[in-house]
């Protein structure tokens, strides 16, 4: 039996090991995968650790992602493109590093966007940012706009990822996103919004029906970006679908094989309904 986990601070939130233990048992593979909470300043040598036990795959959850990229002995394409890691992969000597929420970002988003999209605001400017950016310059996205609480932050990607990329890159402040909003066709939330603080910074009336939003986190309920969307009518993508699609990609990586989507989405969707049904 392999091990493997899921590690970030805070992680009791995570609904990853049901939706790969439900893929797990679909298969008949006899693997078990578990959460593990890790302060930022334990983070480099729980590796350590969890490597010479013998561990056979990790995700990366907030807010390690970019320390796991600095710790890989080894990048996949994406991941040396964006400096943030979410799966790693044991090898003798240390961990392979990959980016699955790129290839999560275009899944979720393609069904919804016709032909060559537009413009993007982005919220965050953490790995998950940078892996969204990176997904939508290879969508054909032109002009990108982050939002973020920390300028330097958000200037810093930026000018990394718009000289790597090609990019045209605006950079603005938390407090500007609504305004923004109404010059882009795709937002993408990559903030713990709704996981850690409740304030939306985009409110209805700066969105519209042909608005496409994406969140990258999920929770029990409605996210504050999620009710600004359903009060416009904008098409909303939630979290639960940015975490199955990533999560088949590292199923893929950590086993060789073809996880079945529909069993993963559902045992997320019905441990978030049971625990959104506890007070």
């Amino acid at each position: 039996m392999a091990l493997l986990a899921v590690l970030g601070h805070p992680i009791s939130h995570s609904a990853s090991p049901v939706m790969h233990n439900a893929a797990l048992r679909a298969l008949n593979l006899p693997n078990r995968y578990i959460a593990i909470e890790v302060r930022p300043e334990k983070f480099q040598s729980t590796l350590k650790s969890l490597h010479n036990l013998g561990f056979k795959g990790l995700n990366i959850t907030i807010p390690h992602k970019e320390a796991a990229a600095m710790c890989a002995s080894r990048l996949s394409e994406e991941a040396e493109a964006v400096r943030a890691v979410n799966t790693l992969v044991r090898l003798q000597e240390g961990w392979a590093g990959y980016n699955t929420d790129v290839a999560g970002v275009e899944k979720s988003l393609s069904p919804h966007v016709d032909g060559r999209p537009g413009a993007a605001l982005i919220l965050g400017a953490g790995g998950s940012a940078a892996a969204a950016l990176y997904a939508l310059w290879r969508m054909g996205v032109s002009v990108v706009i982050i939002a973020n609480r920390s300028r330097w932050r958000a200037e810093e990607l930026a000018r990394r990822l718009e000289e790597k990329l090609g990019l045209r890159v605006e950079v603005v402040g938390l407090e500007d996103a609504g305004v923004k909003a109404r010059q882009v066709d795709i937002i993408i939330n990559a903030t713990p919004l709704g996981l850690t603080y409740h304030e939306s910074p985009i409110a209805p009336q700066d969105l519209t029906k042909n608005h496409v939003i994406l969140d990258m986190v999920y929770s029990t309920g409605p996210t504050p970006l999620q009710r600004a969307a359903e009060t416009s009518g904008s098409t909303y993508i939630d979290g639960v679908n940015m975490l199955v699609e990533q999560g088949v990609e590292a199923f893929r990586i950590f086993h060789g094989v073809e996880p079945e989507k529909k069993v993963m989405e559902r045992a997320v969707r019905e441990w978030l309904a049971k625990r959104g049904g506890l007070k």
